[in-house]
């Protein structure tokens, strides 16, 4: 009867046995997949600004205007133009600046070229309506940039209108230039999702940050756009603008 038994268990395991090998070859499989299924790629295009060679710094380039001292109600006002002479292939592009608070100050803007005497466009510019990164539009004062003509641009913050050595001023410098003048190629047609990567290859610099904050006008929530800006900024010597934009969530 002993006997019987054993046997009669020794026939239920051997039924058994294969059902637990194929279980543990699925959990085996289940495993393996969850270790070989590659993790989704952020959608962001990484940024890597190529200054050109012939982007030398110009004269009096100053981006950054302001104080850090005693005085802490005086803002410091930056330009998003890098520590050269910035390339566009647009007769009218955007031009970018930084005001870290909304006061109600008045701000001037200046263009000169190179060879010029006087101003291509000295006016003023609305004010700001809340802190944070501000456009320059140049087809809103009828200007057009000479392919190859160097300029200087600045933004004024008008301390005194009586006395303009005392304004608090931000400067960059800019420069046109053709397509086929690059040093780096660039497609004729480039996809919105990638213009800004290629434009920087190219050492473009005003047409990559524009096609950056178009991406991000486009679509506020989207936070590649923004560490693309900040990459950028960064690559250009604006570390401390790109830190002060990332903290104030700024457009």
């Amino acid at each position: 009867m002993r006997i019987f038994i054993i046997l009669i268990i020794a026939a239920c395991l051997a039924l058994l046995l294969p059902r637990f090998s194929l279980a543990e070859q699925g959990q085996g499989k289940v495993a393996q997949t969850a270790v070989s299924q590659p993790k989704p790629e952020s959608s962001s295009k990484p940024v890597l600004y190529v200054p050109p060679r012939k982007g030398a710094p110009a004269p009096g380039l100053r981006r950054g205007g302001g104080t850090r001292g005693m005085n802490k109600s005086i803002p410091v006002i930056s330009v998003l133009a890098p520590d050269h002479v910035g390339f566009t292939l647009l007769e009218q592009p955007v031009l970018f600046w930084f005001a870290p608070t909304k006061q109600n100050m008045s701000y001037e803007f200046t263009l000169i070229a190179d060879s010029a005497e006087t101003p291509a466009v000295e006016t003023k510019l609305p004010q700001p309506t809340r802190p944070g990164v501000q456009e320059i539009r140049l087809s809103d004062y009828s200007v057009k940039l000479l392919p190859g003509e160097r300029y200087l641009w600045s933004v004024a913050l008008i301390m005194d209108s009586e006395e303009p050595s005392g304004n608090i001023v931000a400067k960059g410098a800019i420069e046109r230039v053709n397509r086929d003048k690059l040093e780096q190629p660039l497609p004729s047609h480039l996809g919105k999702a990638d213009a800004a990567k290629r434009y920087a290859e190219s050492g473009v610099w005003y047409d990559a940050l524009m096609a950056i904050s178009d991406l991000i006008q486009s679509n506020p929530a989207d936070e590649d756009p923004r560490q693309q800006r900040a990459s950028l900024l960064e690559q250009g010597g604006l570390g401390e603008v790109a830190a002060s934009i990332r903290n104030m969530r700024t457009p």
